[in-house]
């Protein structure tokens, strides 16, 4: 089902996270995103493998997204325009990259499904721009920090910026990016402890999340929304 970019960038604005996860194991995969829907997230990126097994494993979990109504799923880790194309007819709704490529933006317009390329440095981000991007995905937050987010916004009101590599997740921290103004942080590792869901420990993976959408929830609160009124559908 086709979604346009600004309802999967207010998707994405109104939970302030975007999970981010990969098993090999396609039912533990599948009770991830059920409690990721649970806990209220509507959007959820499933990181590709860099082989076709990870093509296979997200046409299962696309066959089986109609149990979660409303829920967009895309694709990040995408590394070329080939796979982005492959990803896209088998039902993602966007896709991520870990860095900058033409061809790949050229495939996303095509298809019109949205393209968030992973930036580093605020060249990469300006050709992003040139090249249609909406949305940036700024690696490593870690090193760049919110400083850097809050530059770009301000010179970039047209661009959405979401960070990942964000390891620290106390409240004062997640208030300073969302002061920076990101659409969202995209988090993979940090709530899905590996060690949990290893152990099949559902219910703490579920509070875990549960506890860091509460905070973000009420850092959002406090904070004035980026604008997305501007955009196109």
């Amino acid at each position: 089902m086709l979604i346009s970019k600004k309802a999967v960038m207010f998707k994405i604005r109104s939970a302030g996270v975007l999970p981010v996860f990969y098993h090999p194991d396609v039912d533990v995969l599948l009770k991830i995103v059920s409690i990721c829907y649970k806990c209220g997230l509507r959007v959820f990126e499933f990181m590709h493998q860099r082989d076709n097994r990870g093509l296979r494993y997200f046409e299962y979990l696309a066959e089986r997204v109609n149990q979660f109504p409303d829920l967009t799923l895309g694709v990040g880790t995408v590394l070329d325009a080939v796979m982005t194309e492959r990803y896209i007819n088998a039902g993602a709704q966007f896709i991520a990259s870990p860095f900058l490529r033409p061809d790949m933006a050229d495939a996303c317009h095509q298809y019109d499904t949205i393209w968030i390329p992973g930036c580093t440095t605020l060249a990469e981000i300006e050709k992003a721009e040139l090249l249609g991007a909406n949305v940036i995905n700024i690696l490593s937050g870690n090193v760049l920090g919110p400083e850097f987010i809050s530059s770009m916004t301000k010179s970039h009101l047209n661009l959405q910026m979401i960070p990942s590599g964000i390891s620290d997740l106390r409240e004062i921290i997640l208030r300073k990016w969302f002061e920076a103004g990101v659409l969202g942080i995209k988090l993979g590792s940090q709530v899905f402890a590996k060690e949990h869901v290893a152990l099949k420990e559902w219910s703490a993976v579920e509070r875990s999340l549960t506890e860091l959408l509460k905070v973000v929830s009420k850092v959002k609160s406090e904070v004035k929304p980026v604008n997305l009124d501007s955009l196109s559908e």
